[in-house]
């Protein structure tokens, strides 16, 4: 097999810029069907994107033999629904995070693409930007030294969206698992999950407090990973700004960077200096990198570092520190 031909299942308003040209674009891949519960919005998007099939039922798409693989992009009260119609077809599956609305779904769907041996990855596309493998680099390097510490903070206004009656799906415990941290904060515990291991113990409190929605709006939490480095953070999403950074404290020096920013410049600290490092530009389709690494694992030319049991192991963090 020379080309993966994708199929989406779900192309709402994450698949117009972020991920759905990726597979378009990307070395090995192709776009090749799409599907949506209102065949119009289906229709209309192929159109858009010269996608050549439209479905409205997903079990279709799954069925249709021109398609290899399925990226799944619907809210994620549905992700183990279509995960497990794929790999019971034999298809591998790249899904939006977070995987499940609970722990006890990300880890079945793990292990049922696991039985059917079926690849399985998760889209945490900031593991292969060009800031965050700079971060990485920096890491491995011992520029740090021991590493002993990681502070989180991460502050967002409430969303214009959220303060109509019902809010987004993101913030609809039923649709999303939870509210705006399980969509953003995922991002910060997932890089350190790539950066420092595996977090093996978590706990954390959560509160409505400005009551515009039912889910949580306030998340404060501690962790320590598998190589004892202690972490904290603190996920508001109804104050007045916006913005967030991520220190990583090590026994010679601290780097401390944005999350969200893909562009802003990683703050390097030691006791002699500090020192502003640009980074790269983001592409404009940001999924796309880590798209090509899915394609080139399933080809047989590399590998994938955003997995099924990474993305797992960030839905069971998170749980963790809402108190779950």
């Amino acid at each position: 097999m020379k080309t993966i031909r994708w199929g989406i299942i779900g192309c709402g308003n994450v698949t117009e810029k972020k991920s759905g040209p990726g597979f378009q674009k990307a070395e090995g891949s192709a776009l090749v069907a799409v599907m949506r519960r209102d065949g119009q919005k289906a229709a209309d998007y192929a159109r858009r994107h010269n996608v050549p099939v439209w479905y409205d039922d997903a079990q279709k798409l799954i069925d249709d033999p021109n398609v290899d693989a399925i990226y799944i992009a619907t809210h994620p009260n549905t992700h183990m629904e279509y995960t497990l119609k794929a790999a019971k077809a034999g298809k591998p599956v790249y899904c939006e995070k977070p995987l499940g609305i609970s722990s006890e779904q990300s880890k079945a769907m793990v292990a049922f693409c696991k039985r059917q041996g079926v690849p399985f990855y998760s889209a945490y596309y900031r593991r292969a930007l060009p800031k965050y493998l700079k971060i990485k680099d920096m890491l491995d390097s011992g520029i740090l030294g021991e590493i002993r510490y990681v502070h989180v903070e991460m502050h967002q206004s409430i969303a214009e969206v959220d303060m109509q009656e019902g809010g987004s799906w993101r913030v609809n415990a039923e649709l999303s698992g939870g509210g705006r941290f399980l969509d953003v904060g995922s991002h910060a515990l997932d890089l350190l999950d790539w950066y420092l291991g595996p977090i093996t113990s978590a706990q954390g409190y959560t509160e409505n407090q400005s009551k515009t929605y039912q889910a949580e709006d306030i998340l404060t939490g501690s962790w320590m990973t598998d190589a004892k480095v202690m972490g904290s953070g603190i996920f508001c999403f109804n104050t007045f700004k916006d913005e967030d950074c991520t220190t990583i404290c090590g026994s010679k020096g601290e780097i401390s960077y944005s999350v969200l920013d893909l562009e802003e410049p990683i703050t390097l600290r030691t006791a002699e200096n500090t020192t502003l490092i640009e980074v790269d530009k983001a592409p404009e389709h940001v999924a796309q990198p880590l798209i090509q690494t899915v394609v080139d694992s399933l080809l047989g030319k590399g590998s994938c570092q955003s997995t099924g049991e990474s993305g797992s192991r960030t839905d069971w963090v998170m749980e963790k520190l809402q108190g779950r």
